[in-house]
């Protein structure tokens, strides 16, 4: 249930988003701040948003690719979800703690990752390595066991699994739960749920002054959280001088499905593969009452689009049938769902203040921000609250130029092998010296992209792909973008 606009008139605090980010900023800072009133603004259907249609996988290790690691900043935001792992069992504790018992947040405890015959070679391989070096740098507790040995899979030969990794403590939480038990404890810490979407900000001398919802009303209210997933560009859009200051949102739809197993089992872990072809690698989650979650592709948009195609839902059944177990077949498909993940056009979460006074934002999180979320939302609740915020998230604060973390070289390699290995994972066939000679034809046109797009900037691999097969305006647009941007900042 949500409270009408006109309750919300004399509100501190306005957080625009209802997704985990928004709702666990509204929750710490209300159990902050007894004494201020604050809001959370979303439309119960949430709309575009990524985290229903979340697998919800607390995965700071299983994340871990060898591009990331091959970076300074890539190895400071691996970092961060390492912190943020560490918070998660006192978090799920203090929202348990405000329900009645009935319902579980996480649904299992460890992480089983799979080394397969399916996808690139040499990009798979160097990602299963970069998830071993990651976890014995941190003296995480794993152990790389028999493939025999893992529980529950049964799949297609031609699919098997090489090599398996069990990863302690790395589980995951069913998304739904968690949104039901935030809400919960963010109105019985005095927040407020608002049934509306913003449409824009107002400020006026640089300080800010509230919100605008789609129904026309105005909320006023001295500070502002943008935490609005893929549709967070367009607010942002709405506040003069920010557009280029800010980097850009575009939205990574991930497709997914739950799924009701043919006999009502399923596996004791999280199963999943190293990430690849520009997605998360495959993985299979196990949820209460026999079901599965099974995800997920990953499109980079330009507009956010918040559909599932056919095309996305084929594949992605094909490949746990393939490569997980082949009675999936045979199961119930209870919902296919469709996420709008925010991707920042550099790659990087935008975290933290503006030069606005009172203008937070939250997003460009792409895939980690459910779980970062606890920690997220305690940095900027500290900021908000005058505090020093936590220092490894001061650089990724919103207003920032472009960070280039990796080469121009490094980006286009990336492109191939990920474009590879989606071709792979379908999978096709090919006469054996068609892929080297596809390696090499593909270079040229993502080059060529490269250079009109920015002599001194090249946009991470998967957005990349989005623009190459994007509209000649769209290209157009960006290349504009990446002007005004140096510009501004140069």
């Amino acid at each position: 249930m949500s409270e009408t606009v006109d309750a919300a008139k004399r509100l501190d605090v306005i957080v625009v988003g209802n997704g985990v980010l928004g709702l666990t900023v509204g929750v710490q800072y209300a159990r902050a701040h007894p004494d201020v009133r604050v809001a959370v603004l979303g439309k119960p259907a949430r709309q575009y948003g990524a985290t229903p249609a979340a697998g919800a996988m607390l995965g700071a290790f299983g994340e871990v690719t060898a591009h990331l690691l091959a970076s300074e900043h890539g190895r400071k935001k691996h970092a961060l979800a390492v912190q943020a792992q560490r918070l998660w069992p006192e978090w799920i504790g203090g929202l348990e703690a405000d329900g009645d018992g009935s319902e579980r947040i996480r649904t299992s405890d460890d992480t089983v990752v799979l080394l397969n015959t399916v996808g690139h070679t040499a990009l798979d391989d160097a990602n299963f390595a970069a998830v071993l070096t990651a976890l014995k740098e941190a003296n995480a507790a794993h152990e790389e066991i028999e493939v025999s040995s893992v529980d529950w899979i049964d799949p297609d030969p031609n699919s098997r699994p090489l090599r398996a990794l069990h990863i302690e403590g790395e589980g995951s939480v069913d998304s739904g739960v968690l949104l039901r038990s935030l809400e919960r404890s963010f109105r019985q810490a005095g927040g407020v749920m608002i049934a509306a979407d913003a449409t824009e900000i107002r400020t006026r001398d640089g300080r800010t002054e509230g919100v605008v919802t789609d129904a026309g009303d105005f909320l006023p209210a001295g500070q502002v959280v943008v935490a609005a997933g893929a549709r967070s560009q367009r607010l942002v859009a709405t506040v003069p001088g920010l557009e280029h200051r800010i980097p850009r949102v575009y939205d990574g739809v991930g497709v997914s499905a739950l799924i009701d197993t043919w006999d009502g089992s399923g596996p004791p872990t999280v199963l999943r593969t190293s990430n690849r072809a520009f997605a998360c690698g495959l993985h299979l989650v196990p949820r209460s009452g026999g079901s599965v979650y099974i995800g997920a592709t990953n499109a980079v948009c330009l507009e956010p689009r918040g559909g599932a195609s056919i095309e996305e839902v084929v594949f992605l059944f094909n490949c746990a049938i393939h490569q997980l177990h082949r009675s999936l077949n045979g199961s119930e498909v209870r919902k296919v769902q469709a996420g709008s993940r925010p991707a920042s056009i550099d790659g990087f979460p935008l975290i933290g203040g503006t030069s606005v006074e009172g203008l937070w934002v939250l997003s460009g999180t792409y895939r980690d921000g459910l779980h970062l979320s606890p920690l997220i939302a305690r940095h900027v609740v500290s900021l908000m609250s005058g505090g020093p915020g936590l220092p490894d998230l001061a650089e990724f604060a919103p207003e920032r130029d472009l960070i280039s973390a990796w080469s121009r070289e490094e980006v286009l390699e990336d492109v191939v092998r990920h474009t590879m290995a989606t071709g792979y994972e379908f999978p096709w066939r090919l006469p054996l010296e068609w892929p080297h000679m596809m390696e090499t034809f593909l270079r040229g046109p993502f080059a060529e992209l490269a250079d009109r797009l920015s002599d001194t900037y090249t946009p991470p691999a998967d957005l990349m792909t989005a623009i190459m097969f994007s509209e000649p305006e769209d290209q157009e647009e960006l290349i504009q973008y990446y002007g005004n941007v140096y510009r501004e900042w140069h």
